[in-house]
């Protein structure tokens, strides 16, 4: 898996490229296009070069693309990316449709493979401007078709379908959605013999699902609330999130990609100075609230049945073996409330899987900076001050 996880590496540069678009939320003159263009990348930690630039109909066309990401070594060769239906909205410039070529790179016996690239009302801001806004990157909408990677003759990982899309409010905030309508994971190729029977056992040799994901975002206040992020996989389950946090501002956002990036230049040196700049930037973030849940489909019952077997025991003896212990491992935390709370909701989980939900809702905005001061000097007080809950089966 290390061999694997350094291929993958290496050929992930231009597929980030090409990824990272749908993400990167953010009559012209070619050089002023081209220069927008590079200067939005670059506030991403992405350096795009190209060999010519030649104007086609309301568009353009940039000719032998090539892009280097910060931390990855080496450039990789995108080649043409078309824009088209390209104007003018006040200051900014406004590219209709951006197309790019299908992506292939393959390095050893790793392929990446990256197709049906595209995205519609692309801002390209002014250059040089101080408002940090113009650090990101917006757009309409943002297509993948695929986007798959091979080894050893077997495909390991595929997405299919990626969607992604914002829309601005007149208030200045923006709804933004996304969807991959299917993605697949080959753990067949897993090598190791203890991972290897497990998922023999558990009938996973391949994962399928889908992922689906809803939010706002407010840049003048920050608040950012994540409504919904469910990643489902069939025959095991969905895992659903939302989060609601504030002071997440594109003055935020740049601060943190300088720290990240002076930590990448400095990486193996001492970083202790970036360190105190990250937990100091972290004091601006406050959590409102936030849920993680699970919806069972058939993975409970089936690790149940797995240790039950390990242990030669029956599956209901690992449902009451698990009752037994949890209140224990739990009073190590020092709160007899969240045991009692914990406790309860699990075992009504494993009477009957359905669903398990961990809920946090303060009674007032917490810093992050503060919940992770409080986790080392007083962790039993925590569930307090988060108003913590669980429930399951509702």
């Amino acid at each position: 898996m290390t061999y694997l996880k350094s291929k993958l590496r290496s050929l992930a540069i231009g597929g980030l490229v090409l990824a990272a678009l749908p993400q990167m939320a953010h009559a012209q003159s070619a050089a002023e296009v081209g220069e927008r263009i590079k200067a939005i990348f670059a506030h991403q930690g992405i350096q795009l070069s190209w060999t010519g630039v030649t104007e086609q109909g309301d568009g353009l066309v940039l000719q032998g693309v090539s892009a280097a990401m910060e931390g990855l070594d080496g450039a990789a060769p995108i080649g043409d990316v078309a824009l088209s239906d390209i104007s003018r909205d006040g200051d900014t410039i406004v590219v209709g449709s951006v197309t790019m070529p299908g992506y292939n790179r393959t390095q050893d016996d790793m392929t990446l493979s990256i197709s049906g690239v595209s995205m519609t009302g692309l801002q390209l801001p002014e250059t040089g401007s101080a408002d940090a806004m113009n650090t990101v990157m917006f757009y309409d909408s943002a297509d993948i078709g695929e986007l798959t990677f091979y080894g050893g003759g077997q495909e390991i990982v595929a997405i299919r379908q990626l969607h992604a899309e914002m829309e601005a409010a007149d208030d200045g905030s923006y709804t933004f959605g996304g969807a991959v309508e299917e993605f697949s994971i080959n753990l067949a190729m897993v090598d190791d013999p203890q991972s290897k029977a497990v998922i023999n056992a558990l009938g996973y040799q391949t994962l399928k699902g889908y992922v689906e994901m809803t939010g706002t975002w407010d840049p003048q206040d920050g608040r950012l609330i994540l409504d919904q992020y469910d990643t489902s996989i069939t025959d095991a389950g969905t895992i659903g999130m939302t989060l609601d946090i504030s002071g997440y501002t594109p003055q935020f956002i740049q601060a943190l990609r300088d720290i990240q990036t002076r930590m990448a230049a400095t990486e193996g040196q001492d970083q202790s100075a970036q360190s105190m700049a990250m937990l100091g930037l972290m004091q601006q973030i406050n959590l409102h609230g936030a849920t993680v849940r699970f919806d069972d489909d058939k993975l409970t019952d089936k690790v149940l049945s797995f240790v039950a077997a390990q242990q030669g025991a029956q599956p209901s003896d690992i449902k009451n073996q698990a009752k037994a212990v949890l209140p224990f491992a739990l009073a190590q935390v020092g709160n007899p409330e969240l045991t009692a709370a914990v406790s309860a909701a699990v075992n009504t989980f494993l009477d009957n899987p359905e669903s398990l939900e961990i809920r946090i809702a303060p009674a007032n905005p917490i810093p992050f900076a503060l919940l992770a001061a409080g986790a080392m000097t007083a962790p039993q007080s925590l569930p307090q001050q988060l108003g913590f809950g669980i429930a399951a089966n509702e």
